[in-house]
């Protein structure tokens, strides 16, 4: 039976390590979701998000202050922990759908404005579907078009504003 349990923490300890195999990969190709990635997942732009999405978590489901706090709380744990894998994935889905006849029809390269322009909006949404989603399961709350294009929206925003500031700002390899 000890066999067996080493076996099943061994396999757990192997799953564990191949969700870092991402990141590895990750060193030598770049593209702009994946730069977005480094500072949307900065203490800055969290904490701009969760204010903002507070405020409209407030409004949308007509909920007290400590309800509210608890859902966009909770939402962004859950939003950030498998948006940090899904935001940079959605960026290569990108790359090999749309962002090549882009790239063809334009002669552009990866880093170009079509790109950069689609990164808030791609990440925004998948941030809106996480946080609304695990809204659902945890609360049951119901969601309308309405209550997703306004988390959208806000996450549009901040994903924009931390894009905006890689533009202006990139990291230094």
């Amino acid at each position: 039976m000890d066999e067996l349990d080493d076996l099943q923490k061994m396999k757990k300890a192997i799953f564990a390590c191949s969700l870092l195999l991402p990141a590895a990969a990750f060193g030598n190709v770049v593209w702009p979701a994946l730069y977005t990635e480094t500072k949307v997942s900065s203490l800055p732009i969290i904490l701009l998000s969760l204010v903002l999405e507070y405020l409209v978590i407030r409004q949308l489901f007509k909920s007290n202050i400590k309800k509210s706090a608890l859902y966009a709380i909770t939402a962004n744990v859950v939003s950030g922990v498998i948006g940090l894998v899904l935001r940079p994935l959605s960026g290569i889905a990108w790359e090999l759908s749309l962002g090549m006849l882009v790239m063809w029809i334009f002669d552009w390269g990866t880093f170009n404005p079509v790109a950069w322009f689609f990164v808030p909006i791609i990440g925004g949404a998948i941030n809106a579907s996480l946080e609304l989603l695990t809204i659902k399961l945890i609360w049951k709350e119901k969601f309308t078009k309405k209550n997703f294009l306004s988390l959208w929206a806000i996450n549009w925003i901040t994903v924009g504003i931390a894009t905006t500031w890689v533009v202006l700002y990139p990291p230094q390899m």
